[in-house]
């Protein structure tokens, strides 16, 4: 009897800490950089809702374009918002990497636009 409460309680703890996320924010958009006119998309990302988080992302530009300017944006409010990391890169090079961090699972879609130089 008392093996089957055990297992009970764990099964309730994993049930719970699988909705539970550390991060705590309401943001629901994130721009990074500037926008020159003349910048070209060159690398779009889309993570579904219903994905688990962490998300790494992360672009190289294949013809040595510099990325200037990264937009990360929620489909829809949610009070559950997320946060982003810089994992390696910088504006300004050819190669950056983001991490996404938030509820899992996602409770909406976050789209990923990177703009490169002409």
């Amino acid at each position: 009897m008392v093996w089957l409460k055990l297992v009970s309680l764990c099964a309730v703890c994993v049930a719970g800490s699988w909705a539970l996320s550390l991060v705590v924010s309401q943001e629901q958009s994130y721009f990074f950089g500037t926008r020159p006119g003349d910048n070209l998309l060159c690398y779009t990302k889309t993570i579904p809702k219903g994905s688990t988080l962490p998300v790494a992302i992360s672009f190289t530009s294949p013809n040595d374009k510099k990325i200037n300017f990264v937009t990360m944006n929620a489909d829809k409010y949610s009070v559950h918002g997320y946060t982003v990391d810089k994992t390696d890169g910088q504006l300004g090079t050819t190669s950056i990497g983001y991490r996404i961090n938030g509820p899992s699972p996602l409770f909406y879609t976050i789209t990923i636009h990177m703009y490169c130089a002409p």
